[in-house]
Formats: C-alpha cells, structure tokens, sequence
C-alpha cells in the first residue's frame, strides 16, 4: 500500500466578511487549497477566466442589500454545473429543490469541521499515491524533453479539478488500463503558441517553421504516445487486465469546450511550462495533462512494477 496525499485544488472564494474571509484563507491554507478571490459582480466573469477549479466557497449573505446569493448560486451551478457549491449558511431559510440542487455543500457559518467533511468527500474522494504522482511527473517531463530537447520544462504542483473545460484548441486522449486502475490520459495546449515554440527551436533541429494544424497534431500526439508508454513501462506489468470491463460514454461539445467521462470524481491535473532558456521574456507553451480513472481506481492495489524503465530504454513504441 503506498503512502496517498491531499493534492492540492482551486477554489473560488467569494466571501465578504472580514473574519470569515481570513478563517477560510488560513483554512485554505492548511489543506493546500489555491483561493481564488472575487466580488460577487465578479464571480461569473471567473468561471471565464479559470477552467480548472475544483470548487466554489461562497457565503449566503455576499450581498451588502441584504438579499441572499442563491440567485448567484443558481447562476453558478447554471454555467458550471459540475463545480461542488460550498455555500456559508447565514439564515435557517429552507433551500427550494433548485437551489439544493446547486448548493450540494451548506454548511452552518463557524463550523469549519463541518466544511472540512464536505472538502474531504467532494475535492479529495479520491486519494492518489505520492509515489504516483511523483511519478508521473517524472516520467511526463522526461518524455517531454525528448521531444522538445531545446526547451526547458518545469512541472508546476499537481492539483485536482472537478472542471471538464478543455484548455487550448489541441488534445490528446489515450486509454490507460490495469488491475488497479481503468480510464484515460490527456494532452491539452494551444495551438497558437505550440507553432510559436517550434517556429522558435524548442523541437529537434530543422523542425519548425509554418507547421500545419495536422503536423502540430501529431507533435502532440507522439508526445502522449511517448508519456503513455513510459507509464506502461513502469506501473502496468504485461500480464495485468482490468478485471471490470464496464465502458461509459464520453460526451464532447466543441462549442463549449466540454468533455465529460461520464464520472463526477475529481482529475488529477498537471501542467507542464516549456520555455525557451535564449528568449526569457517569450510566454511558456502550456501542456495540461490530466488522468481520468473513470472506470476503475483501486489506490491501495497500485504497484510500481519496474521503476526506471522507459520507452527509450526498451526501444519500445508505439505509433497511431
């Protein structure tokens, strides 16, 4: 059984008493939440501006007219509906079934054990295992630099998100399969600013220039396949097979940038910043890689199988 940790997560905080605003900040704190803080007026236009929030902290009474913030919270749930509502209740107000259908998460003002429970079952249901994680990272930065070798890449902390907002115009999705876990991996980026990093050299010598959306395609593509590999390599040994074979329909809508996987648990999300060590000033190119176990995830059945092992060093890869 590996050691498991609390990842961390982002949250919108929109509270407006003082007392209150620096007890959540503090508590935030402690569970390695990244608060995110905004005016009521506010609130929507940063659901725009942040897709990979785990949740939202919102107090009942945000607003100075004395009216409640259940019409913001209706709003919320409306836009996001897969963000958990951590609502600060102020008043003893029955909720109608709309509004507790957006507020899955009241809890009374001052009972922060109470908020703790709700934390603790909706942003970290799941429990990833600190070898794993670390992992992961080791072997997506290596697989990585293989195919940017002129750029420099820097892993950023894990996080969780319960968003399903696609980040840039490229991604990638490849199936991950074993007896301890069942579901998808995926490579999100812009499409702008990877053409931008390779017209500038990050790729191998030569390979740059005007390149097409199809040729960026499969840049990213190779570069899963390459991330994918490594994982096989290292914690999925060649006889294991999942023993439930259970499929659930994933629905994407392009208009929206949405993909769903047919699970609320929360994603384990990382993003990879790749810039270029002779042009400091030039924004990074953003890779965000997120693990999907919808299907099967039994943490206290992981096992490293061969730590070390990479595609590069069995000469095994695969292409599609």
């Amino acid at each position: 059984m590996s050691e498991t940790t609390f990842l961390a997560a982002k949250v919108l905080l929109l509270e407006h008493d003082p007392v209150h605003y620096s007890s959540l900040l503090e508590f935030c704190e402690q569970l390695g939440l990244i608060t995110v803080p905004r005016a009521a007026a506010d609130a929507l236009d940063a659901l725009k501006q942040h897709k990979d929030l785990g949740g939202v902290l919102l107090a009942e009474d945000l607003h100075e007219d004395g009216s409640d913030s259940l019409p913001l919270a209706l709003a919320l749930h409306r836009q996001r509906p897969e963000l958990p509502i951590f609502l600060r209740r102020t008043s003893n107000r029955p909720l109608s079934d709309d509004e507790a259908r957006a507020v899955t998460h009241p809890w009374p003002s001052g009972d922060m054990a109470a908020l703790r429970e709700h934390i603790d079952h909706s942003l970290f249901g799941l429990r990833y295992p600190t070898t794993l994680v670390g992992g992961v990272v080791e072997l997506s930065c290596n697989a990585i630099r293989s195919m940017f070798p002129n750029a420099e890449v820097v892993a950023e902390p894990p996080y969780v998100v319960h968003d399903r907002i696609i980040y840039g115009q490229v991604s990638t999705l490849i199936a991950l399969e074993s007896t301890w876990c069942r579901g998808y991996m995926m490579l999100q980026t812009e499409e702008g600013a990877l053409r931008q990093g390779m017209a500038q050299g990050m790729g191998y010598e030569g390979v740059g220039g005007d390149l097409g959306f199809r040729e960026l395609n499969n840049l990213l593509g190779e570069t899963t396949n390459l991330v994918w590999g490594a994982f096989k390599n290292r914690y999925i040994p060649p006889e294991a097979f999942a023993n439930q074979q259970t499929q659930v329909p994933i629905v994407i809508n392009h208009e929206q940038k949405y993909i769903s996987f047919g699970s609320q648990d929360p994603q384990l999300c990382i993003r990879y910043l790749l810039t270029d060590p002779r042009r400091p000033r030039q924004p990074p190119v953003t890779i965000v890689q997120r693990f999907i176990f919808n299907l099967l995830f039994v943490p206290e059945a992981f096992v490293e199988f061969s730590a070390g092992n990479s595609t590069a060093a069995t000469g095994e890869l695969e292409f599609f």
